[in-house]
């Protein structure tokens, strides 16, 4: 859900999606569908040319883009990976204007492959390339990264019913940020049913082509992938589905719901369950989502669709290793209680990063370093982006490459304040 944002960055955002004509999805297999830069269905002007954070490992970075057809529509992928060194090339740009250190299109570096792969489910309306800095240095560390280009990457636009309109404000305004995003789309919520029509297709899909790109000739990643040591992370709606397939967490509809959790069609959408809908009825069971495959999870700022008195029943069937992190802002980044419980319950090895004068957008640079979004946002929030930047870099890449890569010199790093910023550190049920 990368659309959350402070009380008036809300009202600004509602005020100027409310002007936007709301379109149906409408999917098509037209490669130019789902593209350029924008918040979901609202395109926005990108920075120009904006550096950011430079990545710390020790490889060359390049970025590709694969497109394919799937399910009637187009899904690009956007792998981030090791490179042979490209100096007579410019840095790639993203969509939102941002640059780094990446090459399009650079050789891969074959000489310490194969390497593990890192599947990225970005937020809600985010583009696949808006995380720069985040994706760019796993890869610079050694990992084959995979960003996905949603659905609802340039299709998810905000309601234009103004009593869901005026509930959300009230609910940013209190901190209730998760709700609020989810009463702000609640249109495209309710069509997909809570995203359950294609987000964990799309994952499951990204992960089969990245895990055969591994094996065949014609693929530029053949023999590069590891596809024994696959992680995942996610931001937003991306962190939900990253807990959902990558952690297992249970949807269960087993327990006794009331007559609003059970009614798809009550006006408002944060008090239903994802199980009022047959995109969770026709699944084989609370499980059916998860990917065993996945070894070790980073949800970022990650919300939560299910009922919050299941929270800690679901939480607790996360049995693999699973990092938190997000930002402190409390009415704009995720509603902390709620990755709290997910963390506190969790089964498996579990860390907890929160840091200091961080709001939603940080990670996703993209729309962070924004000069439209941006000039909406707190000074704190947007002060010193490259040391919070450094604080992401740093635990992701030191959980990673502990309980993926088996590097056992990164577990200090792991439980030590590595900044200011860190504002919270903590684990549970570690090795």
């Amino acid at each position: 859900m990368a659309s959350q944002g402070r009380p008036t960055a809300v009202i600004l955002t509602i005020v100027t999606f409310f002007f936007f004509t709301v379109f149906a999805i409408t999917p098509s297999c037209d490669p130019s569908f789902n593209t350029g830069f924008g918040l979901g269905a609202h395109t926005l002007p990108p920075a120009s040319n904006v550096s950011t954070a430079d990545p710390t490992g020790p490889y060359q970075v390049g970025v590709s883009f694969e497109t394919y057809c799937f399910e009637g529509r187009g899904v690009t992928l956007n792998y981030w990976y090791p490179a042979l060194p490209a100096t007579s090339s410019s840095p790639y740009v993203s969509a939102g204007g941002i640059v780094g250190k990446a090459v399009q299109d650079a050789p891969v570096d074959t000489s310490d492959g194969p390497y593990p792969l890192i599947i990225f489910s970005p937020g809600l309306a985010a583009v696949d390339d808006a995380y720069y800095f985040y994706t760019q240095n796993l890869a610079s560390n050694g990992y084959v990264v995979v960003s996905i280009q949603h659905l609802d990457a340039r299709t998810a636009n905000v309601t234009s019913k103004k009593f869901a309109l005026a509930l959300a404000l009230i609910d940013a305004a209190a901190g209730n940020t998760i709700d609020a995003v989810i009463e702000e789309y609640t249109d495209f919520f309710r069509e997909t049913q809570f995203a359950l029509t294609y987000r964990p297709q799309e994952i499951e899909f990204a992960l089969n082509q990245a895990t055969q790109s591994a094996v065949h000739k014609s693929s530029p990643f053949y023999g590069i992938i590891d596809t024994s040591n696959i992680g995942m992370s996610g931001h937003s709606l991306g962190g939900f589905y990253t807990n959902i397939v990558g952690g297992g967490m249970p949807i269960y509809c087993d327990y006794l719901m009331t007559p609003i959790e059970r009614n798809p069609d009550f006006p408002v959408l944060s008090e239903v369950s994802p199980c009022a809908f047959p995109a969770r009825q026709n699944l084989s069971g609370p499980f059916a989502l998860h990917d065993s495959r996945i070894k070790a999870i980073i949800p970022l700022a990650a919300p939560t669709f299910l009922s919050r008195s299941q929270l800690a029943r679901s939480s607790a069937q996360v049995n693999i290793p699973m990092m938190t992190i997000t930002g402190d802002n409390r009415t704009a980044e995720t509603t902390s209680w709620v990755q709290r419980e997910i963390y506190d319950n969790a089964a498996g090895p579990s860390y907890w990063v929160k840091i200091k004068d961080t709001n939603h957008y940080l990670v996703a640079d993209s729309y962070g370093l924004n000069p439209v979004l941006s000039a909406n946002m707190s000074p704190e929030d947007t002060a010193n982006f490259l040391d919070k930047a450094a604080v992401y870099m740093t635990y992701s890449t030191a959980f990673f490459d502990y309980y993926v890569k088996g590097n056992k010199s990164a577990y200090a790093t792991l439980h030590t304040a590595s900044s200011p910023y860190v504002e919270e550190l903590s684990s549970r049920n570690y090795e």
